[in-house]
């Protein structure tokens, strides 16, 4: 798998229909699956914005109702999901929707930038609490480090009447993602690895 930079995503103040973005109406190419039946959009990462991805998309998913009490946490039983697609614009029907998230762009700021970014991609995580063990799971079927959702990340909003996420998913944490690649270095397979809080 090719190694990637440290790449940075922010929330925009403005949203987008296509490329990476966060909450609202999911991909189209979503449009009448099963897990949109079970899970709630979370955010779209664009074709090419790191090597693995190449002209493809990855969308994640949270399981309907998941709760950092629950015990779907841990690789492979983890309560959120990430879906290689084709590149597709938002669908025009809201099923799926994250009905506690606003909808936005991501958009790629300076790795140096003062700001937190929401999305972190880059060859090694940033742990919370120090302990490499907890990802001794995914590491042992093979696979690596791609990227991290921090929610210290998260936009703060002017107006306290609007804040663009109503609650913490993961508990002001961040959620790990992992994948394996073919001989091209494309991820064939990405999967969230852990929590951390």
């Amino acid at each position: 798998m090719t190694l990637v930079g440290t790449l940075h995503l922010v929330v925009d103040s403005s949203d987008s229909e296509v490329g990476a973005r966060i909450g609202g109406r999911p991909p189209q190419v979503f449009d009448g699956q099963p897990i949109l039946q079970t899970h709630e959009y979370l955010l779209t990462l664009a074709a090419h914005t790191a090597p693995w991805l190449g002209d493809r998309e990855l969308s994640v998913f949270i399981r309907r109702g998941f709760s950092i009490g629950d015990d779907d946490l841990e690789y492979p039983d983890i309560g959120v999901r990430a879906v290689l697609h084709p590149p597709s614009s938002r669908s025009a029907a809201s099923a799926g929707r994250h009905s506690g998230l606003g909808s936005a762009a991501l958009i790629q700021v300076p790795a140096d930038d003062e700001v937190t970014p929401l999305v972190l991609i880059a060859p090694q995580p940033v742990l919370i609490q120090n302990e490499p063990s907890y990802a001794n799971a995914v590491e042992a079927d093979g696979h690596r480090f791609l990227f991290q959702i921090n929610e210290e990340g998260w936009p703060v909003v002017a107006e306290p009447q609007s804040e663009f996420v109503e609650e913490y998913l993961f508990g002001y944490g961040s959620v790990y993602f992992y994948g394996s690649a073919d001989a091209t270095g494309l991820a064939n397979e990405v999967v969230p690895g852990f929590l951390d809080f």
